[in-house]
């Protein structure tokens, strides 16, 4: 649970953010040298703070967060605070994606809003900035970036995404069949075949989807010919064999580093996995 000097400092983050959020685009078209891709947090500020260290270390020039901030964690209000100091200082270099957890639906049924349990206003207002952040970035030209995955309908293209309807991009997963398939996760959610994925990169003229969304053991899994990349970097549970993952992506290049609990700490691993985008 946050204090209520957090809770404060949280107010005043909400307020600044929200009119920079809102001139965003759904969909947003960032061209950076180094950039960093971080999936889900979920209310993990020691996972946050050290991943800020090695990108600091690594020099990457941009950061772009894949959404879920909140819940499951003990610590949502504090990490949005952390990101949201962040894009104040550097708006166009820092991104904030919406995540599913970043509605009101699901927010209120979890850890953040326990915590912001005697402070309704302040959860409305925090939904409301939920409701400006972007949908996707497409990363140089080539990588969309998402937290959920494509819409996997005809004719699919950028200009159609809107933040007045996320559901599928922040909800939907990969799947390992052509077409589409019922999620799991709900009416109204589903997974995507490779054949979409691959109809979606050619008809938007885009390589690669990097996306969070769904916790894995290994921190990433390949999907499609390895044209989708879900990328996982908080913990589902606590287990020595349970790795995370963050990614650095540099011109046509790039390397997914993972790290284990160990202790009270955080390690990196020596294995890392690199991709090289298809020309």
């Amino acid at each position: 649970m946050s204090s209520q000097r957090e809770k404060e400092r949280f107010r005043k983050n909400l307020e600044r953010i929200e009119p920079i959020l809102k001139k965003e685009d759904a969909v947003l078209f960032p061209k950076f040298k180094k950039t960093l891709i971080v999936a889900d947090l979920h209310g993990d500020l020691q996972t946050l703070k050290f991943i800020l260290k090695f990108a600091e270390k690594k020099k990457v020039d941009a950061m772009i967060f894949l959404g879920d901030y909140i819940d499951k964690g003990s610590e949502s209000v504090a990490v949005l605070n952390l990101l949201f100091e962040l894009k104040l200082k550097d708006p166009k270099s820092v991104i904030l994606l919406r995540g599913n957890h970043e509605t009101r639906g699901l927010s209120a049924w979890f850890e953040f809003s326990d915590d912001l349990i005697h402070h309704p206003e302040l959860f409305d207002t925090a939904n409301t900035v939920f409701d400006r952040l972007p949908i996707a970035a497409v990363l140089n030209d080539s990588i969309f970036c998402v937290h959920g995955n494509i819409a996997g309908i005809s004719d699919e293209k950028l200009k159609d995404i809107s933040k007045k309807n996320p559901k599928p991009y922040i909800w939907n997963d990969p799947g390992p069949e052509d077409g589409i398939a019922l999620s799991g996760r709900g009416s109204g959610v589903y997974r995507v075949g490779p054949d979409l994925t691959q109809k979606f990169l050619k008809q938007n003229n885009l390589q690669l989807v990097i996306r969070g969304h769904t916790s894995h053991t290994e921190g990433t899994k390949c999907w499609h010919g390895s044209r989708l990349v879900s990328l996982y970097s908080t913990f589902p549970y606590d287990s020595p064999t349970v790795r995370a993952a963050a990614a650095i992506v540099k011109e046509d290049r790039i390397k997914f580093y993972y790290y284990k609990k160990i202790g009270n700490g955080l390690e990196w691993q020596d294995e890392t996995m690199k991709l090289r985008l298809k020309k």
